[in-house]
């Protein structure tokens, strides 16, 4: 199982603690170590990046995220015009590993400092800590937001301006429970999710192109 980058730093960190726990001996010594390396495991659990094998069909956008989909609406983006709107809360056991929806080329990124309120809220998706990423596909633009939530508060996007994704590929990660938000033209697309569904990053469809 390949782990994230980003998970092997804070397991070295967790297993340093624990063998410094573990030398100074004695009871709660041992106790901590234990905590150290159970903290170590469950990153290498949460940071965990299976392969993903994106469907045959070019014409369906995958869910850029694990999770349920928390919500399902509309919204008019300046730069996108009126959109549906598709939100995914990804709790603490999902893979946070996230993927791009659609071949594209990243056209825009924009960080924004926030809050870091509860991810399954909407006040998150207002106020949190967020990348906005802009994709420029063949027929077809639309925007992804990764929404940072309460814990580690981290939002990790490995993009460049320019550059060109495909289908399924990995864009970044968020830490901790966290929440993806995608937006795409109305009429370029018809939606295939509903409210409580659940999505496996780069194999769910969420949306087919029309």
């Amino acid at each position: 199982m390949r782990i994230d980058p980003e998970g092997k730093k804070i397991v070295f960190v967790f297993l340093i603690i624990a063998l410094f726990c573990a030398m100074t001996k004695g009871t709660v010594g041992y106790i901590f170590a234990g905590v150290f390396v159970f903290l170590a495991l469950f990153s290498l659990y949460f940071f965990r990046d299976p392969k993903r094998q994106a469907p045959e069909d070019e014409g369906t956008i995958v869910s850029p995220a694990d999770g349920v989909v928390a919500t399902v609406g509309e919204a008019t983006l300046e730069k996108h015009g009126t959109c549906h709107r598709i939100g995914i809360f990804m709790n603490i056991f999902d893979v946070h590993v996230n993927r791009s929806p659609i071949a594209a080329t990243v056209e825009a990124l924009d960080y924004r400092e926030g809050s870091f309120k509860h991810a399954g809220t909407e006040e998150a998706f207002e106020n949190n800590e967020q990348m906005i990423i802009d994709l420029a596909g063949d027929d077809l633009s639309m925007r992804v937001v990764q929404i940072a939530g309460m814990v580690a508060r981290r939002v990790v996007c490995r993009l460049e301006v320019g550059q060109r994704l495909s289908r399924a590929e990995r864009i970044g990660l968020i830490r901790f429970g966290s929440r993806l938000e995608v937006f795409i033209p109305k009429d370029k697309a018809f939606i295939n999710v509903t409210k409580g569904d659940r999505v496996v990053c780069g194999e769910s469809v969420i949306a087919r192109r029309t």
